[in-house]
């Protein structure tokens, strides 16, 4: 009886461990320059909890939410839907496709700031 009290102890710590482990949220701050033409313009995505906000010259510029499946991030800014491949360390992503004016900016890699 008592070994079945521990196994079970056990097997529910670990279980708590994995899905701790398995957390489908980004944080921190990701940079990524946006080339249109002849001009750059460098953009930073900001994710904190289920939020991102976009920042332009150190201004907010848009906020939203996102959300992460299958190494695929999806998050809206205001009313623009944006779609990105996760890199699997989720240390970067490339957008794959946006609506509107965004759209200029498909392709573009982001990179997580090291602090």
């Amino acid at each position: 009886m008592k070994k079945k009290l521990i196994m079970a102890t056990v097997t529910l710590l670990g279980l708590l461990i994995l899905v701790g482990c398995g957390s489908n949220k980004l944080s921190g701050d990701y940079t990524g320059t946006v080339k249109f033409l002849f001009m750059e313009s460098k953009s930073t995505l900001t994710f904190k909890g289920d939020t991102v906000t976009e920042k332009q010259d150190d201004k907010i510029t848009s906020k939203g939410t996102y959300k992460i499946k299958d190494n695929q991030l999806q998050f809206n800014l205001d009313d623009t839907n944006v779609t990105a491949d996760l890199s699997k360390d989720r240390k970067s992503f490339t957008l794959k496709s946006s609506e509107g004016l965004s759209g200029i900016a498909s392709g573009t890699k982001f990179t997580k700031e090291e602090k």
